[in-house]
């Protein structure tokens, strides 16, 4: 077994390796980037009244459903705006808060070098996964199954970048 780095950031000699941690790295910031929205949003959902929002829907996709009411992004507004009123807004407030805030505390951990993130990271990646691809098969959602494959991939990069750093297997965390 091959001794972990001392340093936050063992250096790689390969281009491929270089190059996966570049992705690697990118997609950790994208998903942090995605995990602040989130949170913005939840805030906002928590302030602002359901009525609201369903108004501004209506009159975002007023026209597009006026002329195509079948498009997606008609659909896509439509089905957002009534989930949410349909749902209820402190849940869906409080998720949208909760999951942005494990994707970047996560995400910190890992650029900060824990080794513990790694397997918290991957755990979140499958669970927000099968529901996005729950949610996003059962209502046909494109959006979300393209999200739950995003994630797949991230989560293969997540494992491999472990491996690499670690030197030994992520699943041995686990026996």
């Amino acid at each position: 077994m091959a001794e972990p780095p001392t340093g936050p950031r063992k250096e790689l000699q390969l281009p491929r390796e270089r190059d996966l941690r570049w992705i690697f790295d990118a997609a950790l910031a994208v998903k942090a980037f995605d995990g602040v929205v989130e949170v913005l949003a939840g805030v906002f959902v928590a302030a602002v009244r359901p009525a609201l929002i369903t108004g501004w829907a209506a009159r975002l996709a007023g026209d597009e459903l006026a002329r195509e009411p079948s498009g997606l992004t008609a659909r896509t507004v439509h089905l957002l705006a009534h989930t949410l009123a349909a749902s209820g807004h402190w849940l869906v407030a409080l998720y949208l808060v909760l999951h942005g805030l494990i994707k970047v505390l996560l995400v910190i951990g890992i650029f900060s070098g824990k080794r513990i993130a790694y397997p918290l990271f991957i755990a979140a990646l499958v669970i927000f996964g099968m529901y996005e691809i729950y949610r996003g098969v059962g209502r046909h959602e494109v959006f979300l199954e393209a999200l739950a494959a995003l994630d797949f991939v991230i989560l293969v990069l997540t494992v491999h970048e472990y491996r690499v750093r670690y030197g030994e297997s992520i699943l041995k965390l686990f026996h």
